[in-house]
Formats: C-alpha cells, structure tokens, sequence
C-alpha cells in the first residue's frame, strides 16, 4: 500500500465495532484514509460520494448486507469499477465463496483475520484499483486527444471550405467582369460601325484567354478534392460522365445556382438548364427527385 503515490482511501463497512478495530489494527501503520459504514446503505452512499480505491465488506450487516451492498455498487456507473473484499465470520464455505464473487467481490477473507492474509489482500486489492485508474485516465486521456484532433480537422476543412468559395466566388466574379467587357467591345464595335474591328477582335480575344476556364477549374478542383475528397471517385465508379458533366455536379455540390455556374462554365443559363435535364436523366433521377439534394449526398 506504501508503494503508491498518495494515500490510498478504503471504506470498511461492519456492525461491529471490534472488527472495525482489528482492521484499523492491521492498517495504521500505512499511508491510508480510512472511511467507515455501520450498513451496506451507508456504505453504497459514502462510495458514492467519497469514491473509494478499496471497498471491504462485512456479510451480515443490519438494513442491507453484503451481498446485497456489492450488487447494487456494481451497477452503479460511478462504483462498479471499485475492488471490493467481502469478510464473513459465518458464511466460510466454498460455495459462500462462489456466491460472494458471482455477485461482484474480488476477493474473500474469513474471520477471525490473520494479519498477514489480511494485508496482502489488500494490498493486492488497492494495486488492482490504482491499476484500474490509470488505464482509465489513459483511456480519457486518448479519447480527449482524439476529440481535440477531431476538432482540429473539422476546423481545417471548415477553413477549406471557406476558400473553396471565396476562390470560386472569385472566378465568378472574374467572369461576370470578362464576359461584361466582351459586351462592350461588341458594342463599341457596332457603334464606330466596325471601323475598329480588327483591334476590337484583338482585345477580344486577349479576353477570352484570361477567362482561361481550364485554369480556373484546376484551381478549383484542388480545393475541392480537399474538402469533399471522395467525390469524383465516387461520380466515376457508378456512372459514365464527361469531364464538364463532373464540373456541374461539382459546383452543385457547393451550392452553386444556375447563373453562377453558367458564368463559371461561359454558357448561357438555357444551357445549363438543359445540361441539369440531361444529367439528371444520366444519373437515373425521376422528375420529382432533386438533382440538387442527390448531389449533396455523394460523400
């Protein structure tokens, strides 16, 4: 008992006042903190509250005894991993011994007690609890961390998710002003009656080349195959899609509307409609399923 690094507590539960001073007799020479109960209620509230390393028990006990005491302290989520030590002057017979560990003890001692027997039950009883403790606090421990780099991970695929948009936000954007610009020169064009046409079909296409969509897609695939990275392997093994098929369902996935996704894929908003149609049909949707909340459920 000596061994551990702080003082064990051990609840000693009896009717009898002399056997209570036995014990103690056996155990003042440790570093120990003792608790007592007259009866097995008073034992199963004190262990409740004071959450013993060791509990001993008497068998015949008035109110409730020790058997009856042990059954209710192993059902009890905040007791049941405590040893506890049944002790019986009366009930000494093996089969008293089967009864006593069926219903929860750890361990039988007979009285009158033998001091040596005495103390290395016990003492094999409190390496027992503090063996039991530490594993538990390791187990707490290692759940703790695996919740802390749970949360770590959600965070960083929050935080990817977040950029995700912000860059698709962008090349939205970047292609609303690029496809505005190729308005104006058309019309600039037509109203110097196309005198300028040919600088206007430079500055055109110097346009369209910053638009550059293949770009912008591989950007936003790299985020994307960090945040949902399952996605496209999962559109690939169950159906047959072209590459701007996968694009669609991509930008579906993250919420994208119609207009957006139009504007990120230079394609009028008609186009995108019919191309929503013809990929609902290709994945075997009905009519009355949404395309949309299909999409989301893709992992």
């Amino acid at each position: 008992m000596s061994l551990f690094d702080r003082a064990a507590k051990i609840l000693i539960a009896d009717d009898d006042p002399l056997n209570l001073e036995v014990m103690l007799g056996f155990l003042e020479a440790e570093q120990l903190e003792i608790l007592y109960a007259p009866n097995g209620k008073k034992a199963v509230e004190i262990a409740i509250n004071e959450g013993p390393d060791l509990v001993i028990l008497d068998w015949e006990m008035p109110v409730m005894n020790g058997i009856e005491t042990i059954k209710i302290l192993t059902q009890n989520d905040q007791t049941k991993s405590i040893p506890i030590i049944i002790a019986t002057g009366v009930m000494r017979e093996s089969i008293d011994l089967k009864t006593a560990l069926d219903a929860g003890a750890i361990d039988f001692l007979r009285k009158p007690f033998d001091s040596i027997e005495f103390k290395a039950r016990v003492d094999s009883a409190l390496r027992l609890s503090f063996m039991r403790r530490e594993v538990q606090q390791q187990h707490s421990e290692i759940i703790g961390l695996t919740e802390r780099e749970k949360q770590l991970l959600e965070e960083n695929l929050d935080l990817k998710a977040r950029e995700l948009s912000s860059a698709t936000l962008i090349d939205y954007q970047k292609n609303q002003l690029m496809i505005g610009l190729l308005e104006e020169v058309k019309k600039i064009d037509s109203l110097t009656n196309n005198v300028y046409s040919k600088n206007f079909r430079q500055v055109t296409r110097r346009i369209k080349a910053y638009i550059d969509l293949d770009k912008s897609w591989t950007g936003f695939k790299r985020h994307f195959n960090e945040v949902h990275p399952n996605f496209f392997d999962r559109l690939n093994e169950n159906w047959d899609l072209t590459n701007n098929e996968s694009r669609i369902c991509a930008y579906l996935k993250i919420g994208l509307e119609n207009k957006e996704i139009a504007a990120l894929t230079n394609v009028e908003s008609a186009s995108v409609r019919r191309a929503l149609n013809r990929l609902k049909k290709k994945l075997g949707l009905t009519q009355e399923q949404s395309l949309r909340e299909f999409i989301n459920q893709i992992g």
